[in-house]
């Protein structure tokens, strides 16, 4: 191998390249076969790999050293073996960016520590959460030794600290125990909640011959998990399935039965959980990682890898923003209801709202009693599909617009139920009250997006004109987006630029004028211009 393949094999190592395409592109730069073998290549990128081992700790640091360079929000810290300095326990990072939507989002929190990733097989810990279209958010990352109450506590507080002491209202972890100590302890003012997913999952794991044995119990603990409607009847369902299904000495119910306000969604249905139910929202962020990052790989080049994934992630968010200004959204019915829904909420959001209203059209409604108790029941044709028939209390206030229904979603995901939009068509109401459109689901409006954007904190940009380059060519640049779309914005903007151009330069003499003062220099004022005013008879008058 030449030094020249060599240096490309540098190149398209640090790309990520297979080392078979490595191959392809080297071969096909030498016209011909290769005078050496795809194992000989390995070994190449094996040799540039351990080139890095020994100070890949430094590089990180260098690495986080930049980043805060270019964005001062950006935090991270690093905790170190207390008898063995060289040794690092515990990293953990959050970008600028992220910060800010964990001020806007942070209501909701999942965390997660099953994926283990790097060739060091340590935890990789994301703080995931919702934003306002409904998609996966990255607000920080950890990577971890291990998985103590005390690294958790650790981790925890380190969160807190980068959020400015923010906690969020629910935080959903898996069945860990030492996080069950950790996230109480910390989190003091939320509510934690097990993950769901997992619960079902190690019960369909444990008891798979109970379930197999005993007819319908699967369909009856998954009906009496998803869509109990009141504590009461989620604990007398499980205590008749417990009997009708002989299960009381099978040891997992016995687990789940006191583990039950831990994580069974009844016991939650008040607490405002967006569109959340397991920590599959921090797994899918995982899979992401595990498509990206070999278990070979070192530090760096994990974060080299986290830094394109957030990037994505962040590009996705400020797409669904701009899509919602700029397109027009397809509509169902085009009644007033839902031309009213696709106003006020975002584009994203305004789709689940449409899918709630298709269903809200294969509901019926009795009145219980006039104007105040609705009850909302399924057609008969969709009756048949499940394992139970429910009927959903609806009760209003005509008065006070104000409407709540048994099912609790409003106060879970801030988004109305189909029971509820049911009850509107029966009232003959034409569109919802503004309070049951919340401000998390809205659309941003521009000058929204530019104060969260662009409001860096003014000690940060007093001391720092790298920082007020950057923030005025983030501006400047959207400016000039928003202006080139027509010639009249386009003048427009040429115009107010001008203007700006004669302040700015009236502000520089000004400060030059301070200067020479501060030097002792005198400086005589100049003459007022004297304009040219234009004679009635044609001639110039000075």
């Amino acid at each position: 191998m030449t030094d020249e393949e060599k240096l490309l094999l540098r190149t398209l190592n640090s790309a990520k390249l297979p080392t078979r395409k490595i191959m392809d592109i080297l071969s096909f730069l030498r016209h011909g076969p290769l005078p050496y073998t795809k194992k000989y290549v390995t070994n190449v990128r094996a040799s540039i790999r351990k080139e890095n081992d020994g100070n890949d700790m430094m590089q990180l640091l260098d690495y986080f050293r930049n980043k805060q360079a270019e964005d001062p929000r950006y935090y991270y810290k690093f905790k170190v073996h207390p008898q063995k300095p060289s040794k690092v326990l515990f990293i953990f990072w959050a970008d600028g960016y992220s910060r800010k939507m964990y001020d806007l989002y942070g209501d909701s929190l999942c965390f997660d520590t099953t994926y283990k990733t790097n060739k060091y097989n340590l935890p990789f810990a994301p703080f995931v959460g919702v934003s306002g279209h409904g998609q996966n958010f990255l607000f920080a990352c950890a990577i971890i030794q291990d998985e103590t109450i005390n690294m958790f506590i650790w981790l925890f507080q380190t969160f807190l600290e980068c959020m400015g002491g923010k906690q969020p209202r629910t935080v959903i972890t898996d069945q860990d125990t030492s996080m069950k100590e950790a996230v109480p302890e910390v989190f003091n003012l939320s509510k934690h909640r097990n993950c769901l997913f997992h619960v079902k999952k190690k019960a369909e794991e444990k008891c798979c011959r109970t379930f197999v044995t005993k007819g319908d119990l699967h369909a009856d603990f998954i009906d009496i998990v998803h869509n109990s409607l009141t504590v009461a009847e989620f604990e007398r369902l499980w205590q008749e399935m417990v009997q009708k299904y002989d299960i009381g000495v099978v040891n997992y119910f016995k687990i789940m039965w006191k583990e039950r306000r831990r994580w069974a969604p009844v016991y939650f249905k008040t607490d405002f959980l967006p569109l959340l139910h397991s920590t599959s929202r921090s797994e899918g962020m995982n899979a992401i990682f595990k498509d990206n990052v070999a278990s070979t790989d070192n530090v760096i080049s994990f974060m080299t890898e986290y830094e394109k994934i957030s990037e994505r992630i962040q590009d996705m968010e400020r797409e669904q923003d701009s899509l919602t200004r700029t397109t027009k959204p397809t509509f169902w019915v085009h009644n007033e209801l839902e031309i009213q829904a696709s106003r006020m909420y975002n584009r994203q959001i305004f789709y689940r709202f449409k899918k709630q209203m298709k269903f809200a059209a294969q509901l019926h409604v009795d009145v219980v009693e006039n104007g105040s108790r609705f009850e909302v029941y399924k057609s008969s044709m969709l009756a048949e599909k499940v394992f139970r028939t429910r009927r959903y209390l609806v009760l209003a206030n005509l008065k006070q617009e104000e409407f709540a229904c048994i099912c609790g979603k409003f106060q879970k995901d801030g988004i109305v139920c189909a029971h509820i939009l049911r009850v509107l068509v029966n009232l003959n109401m034409a569109v919802l009250p503004d309070k049951y459109y919340i401000q998390r689901w809205k659309p941003k409006d521009r000058k929204y997006v530019r104060d969260k954007q662009f409001n860096v904190p003014m000690e940060l940009t007093e001391a720092s004109r790298h920082l007020r380059y950057s923030q005025l060519s983030t501006i400047l640049n959207e400016m000039a987006s928003d202006g080139a779309r027509t010639n009249q914005k386009y003048l427009y903007v040429v115009n107010e630029s001008e203007r700006i151009f004669v302040g700015l330069d009236e502000m520089t003499k000004a400060d030059e004028l301070r200067e020479l003062q501060a030097r002792g220099v005198v400086v005589e004022k100049e003459p007022p211009i004297q304009m040219q005013v234009p004679h009635p008879d044609g001639y110039d008058n000075l």
